[in-house]
């Protein structure tokens, strides 16, 4: 994989115009609850929850899904609470909504009879990552993929979304920190202009809970960081990797992306090495089932 480096062991959004309802409505569940799009049921399967970042959208792992569906895994694209409705909605969001939806996905899935593969961006990749440590005694949790997952940020900016949210509560959002500026062409993001102050000082309180957890995943882990990510900066990614207790995990660290590592110009590297872990790491547990 030209442009990247490997350290460790061993791809429905549809962005068309406006509609008489939400656009996030797209994304409701095959049980008809807003908030997630599944693909496939087949008890026993493995079954991909993607979880986008902060500010985000489905449709920001939209290419990894594919490729994961190309593969033969259901999916499951979480919407989280706070996102794709109204500025004043993601205010009102935190951490905990964050990841107790994650949580509600994964035990969802489990009790399905389904195996469960973890796969999150940014935000989304620290809450798979807690999630995973609060599973680690389930044999149906078959891995965890963590693209730019934060563990600290840049402090800079945690003192100031610390002082500001008492100032103001909403920022403008800025441009989105991607390389591949024809990315606007491939995928319309549905995103806040706006970013508020509030629900991003929750992610930066979190993120010492997050680090204290990594020691406790055992399932196999992959993560992937980006040299020049200016949100998540290459160093949480490492410290991820170095902290996560799994026996079996894999770094990448790509040498060209930004943050958007999922649409940005090594994106097809990203969402062919998450299939090919996905794809490996399943085969094995399926291999230890047949043993077992």
């Amino acid at each position: 994989m030209r442009g990247a480096l490997e350290i460790g062991s061993v791809a429905e959004s549809d962005a068309g115009g406006r509609e008489s309802r939400p656009w996030w409505q797209r994304y409701a569940d095959d049980a008809g609850s807003v908030g997630s799009r599944r693909v496939g049921q087949r008890s026993g399967q493995v079954r991909c929850v993607l979880t986008h970042g902060l500010n985000g959208e489905p449709a920001d792992l939209e290419e990894v899904e594919r490729a994961l569906r190309r593969e033969g895994f259901a999916t499951r694209s979480l919407l989280l609470p706070g996102h794709g409705t109204t500025v004043r909605d993601f205010r009102r969001s935190r951490w905990p909504d964050w990841l107790g939806e994650v949580r509600r996905a994964a035990r969802e899935t489990l009790s399905a009879g389904e195996r469960l593969m973890l796969v999150g961006h940014s935000m989304g990749a620290a809450a798979c990552l807690a999630v995973a440590a609060e599973y680690r005694e389930e044999p149906a949790l078959v891995g965890v993929a963590a693209l730019c997952p934060p563990t600290r940020m840049y402090p800079v900016a945690e003192g100031m979304f610390g002082a500001m949210r008492h100032v103001t509560p909403y920022l403008p959002g800025g441009i989105e920190d991607i390389r591949d500026r024809r990315a606007g062409a491939r995928v319309h993001r549905h995103v806040y202009r706006w970013t508020a102050t509030e629900a991003i000082y929750s992610l930066f309180r979190a993120l010492p809970d997050v680090r204290a957890a990594l020691p406790r995943v055992s399932c196999p882990a992959l993560v992937v960081a980006a040299k020049h990510d200016h949100v998540v900066p290459l160093r949480d990614g490492l410290e991820a990797y170095g902290l996560l207790g799994a026996r079996e995990k894999e770094v990448l660290v790509l040498e060209r992306s930004y943050h958007a590592v999922a649409q940005d110009v090594e994106r097809h590297i990203v969402s062919a090495r998450v299939a090919m872990f996905c794809r490996q790491v399943s085969e094995r547990d399926r291999s230890r089932i047949g043993r077992e």
